[in-house]
């Protein structure tokens, strides 16, 4: 049986890498296949169904995983990702900071780095999670009513943003980087890590190549993804423009962060009880690595 990576707009390295016909060949030759599918926050269960095997997620669903009893194994991440946006409210508003945000609505993605990013940035801010109401909202539904002014703020970034700001001027109230890096990672559940290794490292490796490429001419990658989740080439571009590309071997300084936090999760109640998540990270499968 094929392992089976899936492929979602969320992750534009894997949804690239599904698109570029000499990789996915190379990657079929090794036993892996791709299921091209519409969100990442579904990521969670089609691995629990055993529908997927390798995924692409932000840092926030190996925690969640592990929460549910799913063992899972960051083995490649990306650098930090500086993306345009963050937690956003309507330029009219009243609301000028975090603290402003106490006893407001804020829609983020449903199971996605919006919970991870938004804790980080409340805790930091001295509010606990339920001193806000913080809700998961499909992007699409969040954005219409965020532009009708039902809510007060969103997590929204490019090319969500890029939408949202034709309609309706904004501002920034916090954006990535500061408590929380914001990367993209790739994992598997444990088993699948232990029992193929080489499959593992070539995903990684390919990873690699098609972000080499991406970074080498980012408006060929954008062609490739035009209309994927409804959005244009152009759309894209500067979504691509911004990212960094490349696959790295989990950090300890990583895995320091994911500990923190899942405590904050724990803390606040998003996550059942305190949560040791150093085992869900290796550094076995460096790009260029041999198993």
């Amino acid at each position: 049986m094929p392992l089976i990576v899936g492929a979602h707009p969320q992750n534009p390295s894997l949804s690239l890498l599904a698109r570029r016909p000499a990789l996915r060949a190379s990657l079929q030759s090794r036993g892996i296949e791709f299921f091209i599918h519409g969100a990442g926050a579904q990521t969670i269960p089609l691995i629990a169904l055993g529908a997927l095997q390798l995924a692409g997620t932000g840092a926030t669903p190996p925690i969640l995983a592990k929460a549910q009893g799913l063992h899972g194994v960051v083995f490649g991440m990306s650098g930090p990702r500086p993306e345009r946006g963050g937690v956003v409210v309507r330029a009219d508003s009243s609301l000028h900071s975090l603290a402003d945000l106490e006893g407001r609505g804020i829609a983020l993605m449903p199971v996605s780095w919006h919970t991870q990013f938004l804790a980080a940035e409340l805790d930091a801010a001295g509010l606990a999670w339920d001193q806000v109401n913080a809700v998961e909202l499909l992007p699409a539904t969040a954005r219409d009513a965020f532009e009708a002014g039902l809510i007060d703020a969103i997590v929204a970034t490019d090319p969500l943003l890029s939408k949202i700001e034709a309609i309706v001027p904004v501002r920034l109230l916090a954006q990535p980087g500061q408590t929380f890096t914001n990367r993209s990672v790739y994992w598997a559940p444990q088993q699948v890590v232990c029992s193929h290794p080489e499959a593992v490292q070539a995903l990684v490796d390919a990873i690699a190549e098609t972000d080499r490429l991406t970074a080498a001419d980012p408006q060929a990658a954008a062609h490739l993804l035009d209309g994927v989740n409804g959005n244009s080439a152009a759309q894209w571009l500067p979504a691509l423009l911004a990212r960094p590309w490349g696959i790295e071997v989990p950090s300890v300084g990583f895995a320091a962060e994911q500990q923190t936090h899942a405590d904050i999760f724990a803390r606040f109640g998003l996550i059942p009880s305190p949560l040791d998540v150093g085992d869900t990270v290796t550094t076995a499968f460096p790009a260029g690595g041999t198993h």
